[in-house]
């Protein structure tokens, strides 16, 4: 398996991966495109013989040094791998690389495996959002800032 980023000849793969893990809450070719072209998101994806395995979306904002996890999905039948683990790695070294020093996305509080996902590499649950993703439908907020560069504030005594 390998991450690459995503590029224009990806966008059917990519709307089948949406199908398939989103259905109709699945991003649009459109918005699909824009992680590809924009100059401050990117679309990684994990990929073998060809054949999309995974796909993790960011976005990132070099004014508050912020980078955001739009979602990660995998197929189902690649759930369970390290997968979706290799694309949240890769796409937070990269979101380091844009200048990111803190991480942070939304995920519905029933979806347990990504929470679990997320836990594993670090993040913390900061808010809850209720209604987030409609009615009844609440997120957590997660949040991960990089060890080195959290801002604390060091005290000299002498």
């Amino acid at each position: 398996m390998r991450i690459r980023k995503a590029a224009m000849g990806d966008l059917t793969g990519m709307m089948r991966l949406e199908e398939e893990c989103f259905g109709l809450e699945r991003f649009s070719q459109n918005v699909l495109q824009a992680f590809i072209i924009r100059d401050d998101a990117f679309a990684l994806l994990a990929d073998e013989a060809n054949e999309i395995l995974g796909m993790a979306l960011c976005l990132f904002s070099r004014d508050r040094r912020e980078g955001r996890v739009a979602s990660v999905s995998v197929r189902e039948d690649h759930r369970r791998r390290g997968v979706g683990s290799a694309l949240l790695a890769e796409a937070e070294a990269e979101l380091e690389r844009c200048g990111a020093n803190t991480f942070g996305l939304e995920v519905g509080v029933a979806n347990q495996p990504a929470i679990g996902l997320y836990l594993t590499h670090g993040y913390t649950v900061t808010a809850v959002m209720r209604d987030y993703y409609g009615p009844a439908r609440h997120a957590y907020v997660m949040e991960k800032a990089l060890p080195s560069r959290e801002g604390k504030v060091r005290v000299q005594v002498s």
